[in-house]
């Protein structure tokens, strides 16, 4: 397999971990007296440490829309979203790979990102973490901006590893990942201890790891 790895252990946090109150959102319309079409009304959901939902429907139905309120990023037009005090958060969207540094190596952006006074770590096993995300010893060392797509992909699952999250936001997290890489990607999602809210057109990334599809 190309993935090898696994999410750390997360401390679970007792529900309501993220209840949604009669929600309602409409994008802010683009020319005064226009209104924009209300894409979630009168919403009532909740998701904790047990969640495992795809959320499926066809493109600009509110997919993303609806994880950016999960994540805080937007604020309902009406409702509330709470998120309890100890929640903590890791996502993956498709402009996640936009905060690497394509002049830098893996190796070296990871050491950047988080330095040895934030994460003691040897290099040899800084190089052996990469390792399970596919990484060669040469394409460690080799800028980013010389990796394919696929292979940019898991530095940013790289990077979500390094600290424990509660429950995960993956936003079309198998894009550019071959058949081998989304089996690795369902491996660590199914033995991973936290919630899980899942956008994807892979089903048979969905098959293996839903519960529930929304």
């Amino acid at each position: 397999p190309t993935l090898r790895f696994s999410f750390p252990s997360c401390d679970r946090v007792p529900p309501p971990v993220l209840p949604f109150d009669d929600v309602s959102f409409a994008y802010p319309s683009q020319h005064e007296g226009d209104a924009n079409p209300v894409l979630y009304e009168n919403l009532n959901l909740g998701v904790d440490c047990d969640t495992r939902v795809a959320l499926v429907g066809p493109n600009g139905c509110g997919k993303s829309t609806l994880l950016r309120l999960m994540s805080g990023e937007l604020s309902p037009t009406k409702g509330t979203v709470s998120r309890h005090q100890h929640l903590v958060m890791g996502q993956y969207h498709q402009h996640s790979v936009d905060v690497l540094d394509m002049e830098l190596s893996p190796l070296a952006f990871m050491k950047r990102e988080f330095p040895p006074s934030v994460v003691k770590r040897t290099e040899e096993v800084s190089r052996s973490y990469l390792d399970t995300f596919g990484f060669t010893t040469r394409q460690q060392q080799s800028p980013i901006k010389l990796l394919s797509d696929g292979q940019r992909s898991p530095l940013v699952f790289a990077m979500l590893c390094m600290r424990p999250v509660n429950l995960l936001l993956l936003d079309e997290p198998t894009n550019h990942l071959d058949v081998d890489a989304v089996d690795g990607l369902a491996r660590a999602i199914n033995a991973y201890e936290g919630g899980v809210v899942l956008v994807s057109h892979d089903f048979r990334l969905i098959d293996k790891v839903a519960r529930e599809i929304w």
